[in-house]
């Protein structure tokens, strides 16, 4: 049974075998894993339960019930809008269900930059395996294929660009297209509708609106978690506190290091919540003589690897991706005020969007804020990764001309550009794409506790276990050695699953 704990109800006090902070892609994993192997299993998280009947497929309801902030979530100079899950099963109840496997130039990567031999192709594909058939991954098929993703795909191949169509975890999709506000129809293969519900039905005691704010350790070793039962706005009430002698933490890239460095746990390499990459996108918009309604059907199904060549340099490169966004969203990125803002939002039928993914060497931090709903995060966009982005948006604008756009909007702040058919798409390059001076969104942040065979220069190792405390596991995207490259759901899948069997071996 999955406990909402409303305030008033009281303080709650538990033992278990294991607790888990966190109900995204990995912590879910690792409680259902655990909990169907007969351990007993206590599985926190922040946000609230909602479920399918709850999804109304309105933005201004959504987006404060699914986003940390209500989608607001920002680096310290708001150049930067990062979009995180804040429900049971995380951020994976808000994806777009791309489903891709770790390129195997970063896991080599992984193996001899990082000191992590055991990630050796064989010894990870049984976790793909499992992780794969859990969330029903498959291939997209032909008819899914939306009319934003048709065209795109045809001014790609038009260009002669590589590109192909993905893979997807959803099962019995009827192509509403508001994947992003919720699936109202549990067509997708969220957490909350495999994973999670396999750690309740094997026994896991899950309770939402439960904030984990501090870990302690004695002797060298995981011993409780400790913190707060909060209401919709965040508010503390109760209080909580579960012992157990292994915790997994996986709140996330943002939410782990937090916990960790306001718990003064797992820092002795001080490398805690540095190495920050958020995979930045910015986004081109094309307008069109007909109407598109981009939103309706399977958002993402096209995917242009043309400029991202992992096996001649895994530590460089960005993928095209289609994206759109329902009115709200849209009106509060598109720049401009008053009539010229008026004018843009008119043409919203007739729109298709096209994003520059960026697998960025570029780093950040995050810190300790004023509070655990918001901390601080800094980052710095360097020089190399800017010109990456604005070259990929010259290609994305290339792309949408070749696709028939009538012009193509790059959202520069405070003046937008926006380029007719015939001007040279080559500007972009030449205004740049500097932090602040145009729109960039994160929906990958990652590399906060990075895995690692050094404890000097990593936080956990091959198994996601702390180097500084024995029986506290990190499982989440913060384990990243690097940025990834490539869209995270089933990399994060996939160690947590290691993880968790690791956990079965040693307990």
């Amino acid at each position: 049974m999955i406990v909402p704990l409303l305030p008033g109800g009281g303080d709650l006090v538990e033992r278990a075998d294991v607790c888990v902070i966190g109900s995204g892609a990995g912590g879910a994993v690792v409680a259902a894993l655990l909990a169907e192997a007969g351990r007993s299993v206590v599985l926190l998280e922040q946000g609230h339960h909602w479920t399918a009947k709850d999804f109304t497929q309105r933005e201004e309801e959504m987006l404060p019930r699914l986003f940390e902030e209500g989608g607001m979530r920002m680096t310290v100079d708001g150049g930067i809008n990062i979009l995180q899950g804040r429900n049971v099963g995380g951020s994976t109840v808000h994806n777009l269900c791309y489903a891709f496997r770790t390129p195997e130039p970063i896991l080599r990567l992984w193996r001899e930059e990082h000191g992590l031999p055991e990630l050796m192709p064989g010894a990870v594909e049984p976790s793909f395996a499992r992780v794969e058939a859990g969330l029903k991954v498959k291939q997209i098929r032909e008819d899914e294929v939306n009319r934003m993703n048709q065209i795109i795909r045809a001014g790609a191949e038009k260009l002669g660009y590589s590109g192909f169509v993905t893979k997807h975890n959803r099962e019995g999709c009827l192509k509403a297209g508001y994947c992003i506000l919720g699936c109202s129809y549990d067509a997708k293969q969220s957490m909350l509708v495999t994973y999670v519900p396999r750690a309740d039905r094997a026994g896991a005691r899950i309770y939402a609106n439960a904030r984990a704010e501090r870990i302690e350790a004695e002797g060298g070793r995981a011993r409780r978690v400790l913190g707060h039962i909060v209401g919709p706005g965040g508010a503390a009430h109760g209080a909580l506190e579960i012992t157990a002698p292994v915790i997994v933490l996986a709140a996330g890239s943002i939410g782990s290091p937090d916990v960790l460095l306001r718990s003064g746990l797992a820092n002795g390499s001080n490398q805690v919540g540095r190495n920050l990459h958020l995979h930045p996108a910015a986004i081109a918009t094309g307008f069109f003589e007909d109407v598109i309604d981009s939103y309706r059907g399977i958002p993402q199904s096209y995917y242009i690897d043309q400029f991202i060549d992992l096996e001649r340099d895994p530590r460089a490169g960005y993928m095209l991706m289609p994206i759109t966004a329902f009115p709200i969203l849209t009106a509060a990125t598109l720049p401009g005020f008053g009539e010229a803002h008026h004018a843009l939002m008119r043409d919203y039928a007739r729109t298709a969007g096209l994003l520059v993914l960026l697998h960025d060497q570029s780093s950040g931090r995050v810190e300790s804020g004023g509070s655990l709903s918001k901390p601080r995060i800094t980052y710095n966009l360097e020089d190399r990764d800017a010109r990456q982005i604005a070259e990929g948006l010259v290609h994305c604008a290339e792309v949408l001309f070749a696709a028939g756009a009538r012009r193509v909007l790059v959202p520069y702040w405070p003046e937008p550009l926006i380029l007719e058919r015939g001007d040279d798409p080559a500007v972009i390059a030449r205004r740049g794409a500097a932090q602040g001076e145009i729109v960039l969104t994160s929906v990958h942040p990652q590399s906060t506790c990075r895995m690692g065979g050094d404890p000097a220069s990593s936080v956990v190792n091959a198994w996601g276990e702390c180097h500084d405390v024995r029986g506290l596991y990190v499982a989440d995207m913060s384990v990243f050695p690097t940025s990834l490259g490539a869209p995270p759901q089933i990399t994060t899948a996939m160690l947590a699953d290691r993880t968790a069997h690791r956990i079965l071996d040693t307990l």
